[in-house]
């Protein structure tokens, strides 16, 4: 497969995954249209990082070990956050199950790739992968605190992990999408810095939309039982 013949398909299944999303965001949280389009978004987010390998080989130019590793921390991210984002509404009534081997072994992963991709960005310097860094940290350090967690849960505590998976996937969904159409458009320049900043707005909109829907269906940021939040919604 050419290189461009791989980017064509990439694109292609990305868009599939675009549209799901947007579905399941925009319908009745729970109803079977955002269930169903839910699932649609997270099993083709499979295809779009298997569809990841044939864009690294098939690219032109010199081998560049930087540009393999930051594929490869992006391809573990999305498919450690698609993981959360289904066993959190899956494992709801079982935390441990939700924290088990799996877990237990991609929290250290994603912290580690995370602190790998945040040096090699501040000795490039990169700003694209400082940028990128913030998901294998953040998920990285949330993932091993929750193992290690043994206080009683906050009763929506799996609603919190979904939320915080599927607002991650509105960044990894958008910001590369938003940067490339906006590049497409001309208006914007190419250029990592230009890019870096589609992902740091993507990233305040999905912190935006974390705190709004936690607040309206009283899911916590922390996993302990808290204070009750505004207008809880059904268990």
């Amino acid at each position: 497969m050419t290189h461009g013949a791989a980017l064509i398909v990439h694109i292609v299944i990305g868009g599939i995954a675009f549209a799901a999303y947007w579905a399941a965001l925009g319908s009745r949280k729970g109803s079977p249209l955002h269930r169903g389009a839910g699932k649609i978004c997270l099993a083709v987010l499979i295809f779009v990082i298997l569809s990841v390998g044939p864009i690294l080989f098939s690219r032109p130019g010199p081998f560049d070990p930087g540009f393999v590793v930051q594929m490869v921390y992006l391809t573990v991210c999305i498919g450690t956050v698609s993981m959360l984002a289904y066993t959190a509404i899956r494992f709801k009534r079982e935390p441990e199950r939700f924290r088990g081997r799996w877990f237990r072994i991609l929290g250290p992963v994603m912290l580690l790739l995370g602190g790998v991709v945040l040096i090699a960005g501040l000795a490039k310097p990169d700003p694209v992968a400082l940028t990128l860094s913030w998901v294998g940290l953040a998920f990285g350090t949330g993932m091993i605190a929750f193992a290690r967690y043994r206080a009683p849960l906050h009763p929506r505590w799996w609603l919190g992990w979904h939320l915080n998976a599927v607002s991650a996937l509105f960044n990894a969904v958008h910001g590369t999408v938003l940067y490339v159409l906006f590049r497409w458009a001309g208006l914007v320049p190419d250029g990592a810095t230009v890019q870096a900043a589609f992902q740091v707005l993507t990233v305040v909109a999905a912190l935006a939309m974390r705190v709004w829907f936690g607040q309206k269906y009283g899911a916590p940021l922390g996993f302990g039982p808290g204070r009750a939040m505004l207008r809880p919604g059904p268990s």
